[in-house]
């Protein structure tokens, strides 16, 4: 009987400490973060950049493309600070403390990140590993104590804004599905691609408008099969240096730069310092609509 005791003892001091050992964990884990709500009915007061103006200056711009615009303070507006990333997951890469340096000096009140990131335990895994530059920055934020949104559109708007192109819900959905594994491609081929894509297949054909489209991987191999019969195996495809055949026509960031765009105007108007990470290009195509928007200069 004390040999039970002793054991039962010992298993209720496991169990406690397990359960204390899994609600830190779960309590310092990062999880995604939220939208922030903007009406659009924000003006922008010049247009965004279109993809063939922005092509003329793709190969010229600098890379990180970065700038500040400080708003009226006497308006009781505030300030933000852009900076236009080369996508990375390398920690050791100098943009990871420029950021860090850039967010000490502007000492922002609020941070916009591209994506909204997902679970993550800091005790154990690198931010920018595990989402690139944009978790740097969310780092950034929480140690300062500051909030984190995703500049992204709803997804429900980012869908109609490519069905309103002429696409159809199949196609969106080829695109919408396979989007973030072209992007990681750039980072190193996943070891089950499949795997990887079914992860965002489950999730996005519950969208606003692509429900019932594509129901397993075989269906997107059957569709791929069909629109590109002569290849590339779609597992080999990266966004780098663009998409093939309609999923390259599609306009996907139109919708995304006038959302980011328009909550960028909105916090700078309520007062806020905001600190926007983003690709490069996104910045680019961004910066005229918020220089003449916030200050009035071209």
């Amino acid at each position: 009987m004390p040999t039970l005791k002793r054991t039962l003892a010992g298993a209720g001091v496991f169990l406690v400490l397990f359960a204390a050992f899994a609600g830190w964990l779960l309590g310092t884990a990062w999880y995604r973060v939220p939208h922030h709500d903007v009406s659009a009915q924000i003006e922008l007061a010049a247009p965004i950049l279109t993809p063939e103006e922005y092509a003329t200056l793709a190969g010229s711009h600098a890379r990180p493309f970065i700038y500040d615009i400080e708003s009226d303070p006497a308006r009781g507006q505030g300030a933000v600070l852009v900076y236009g990333a080369e996508h990375t997951r390398n920690p050791a890469d100098p943009q990871v403390a420029d950021l860090a340096a850039r967010w000490a000096h502007f000492a922002p009140t609020v941070a916009l990140v591209e994506s909204d990131l997902g679970m993550m335990f800091p005790a154990f895994m690198n931010p920018v590993e595990t989402f690139g530059e944009v978790g740097a920055v969310h780092a950034l934020a929480r140690d300062a104590g500051v909030p984190t949104f995703t500049w992204e559109p709803p997804d429900e708007r980012l869908v109609q804004s490519l069905i309103e192109q002429g696409f159809t819900p199949r196609e969106v959905a080829m695109r919408m599905i396979l989007g973030p594994y072209f992007s990681n491609l750039r980072h190193g081929r996943p070891d089950r691609p499949e795997a990887f894509v079914e992860e965002f297949r489950a999730e996005r054909v519950r969208w606003a408008g692509l429900e019932g489209t594509l129901d397993s991987i075989a269906a997107i191999d059957a569709e791929w099969a069909a629109r590109f019969p002569d290849g590339p195996d779609w597992r080999g495809v990266s966004d780098e240096f663009g998409l093939p055949g309609f999923l390259g026509k599609m306009d996907a960031n139109r919708a995304r730069d006038e959302h980011f765009a328009r909550v960028i105007v909105a916090l700078v108007r309520r007062g806020d310092r905001v600190f926007a990470v983003c690709g490069s290009s996104h910045a680019v195509k961004v910066e005229r609509a918020l220089r003449v928007t916030l200050d009035g200069s071209h």
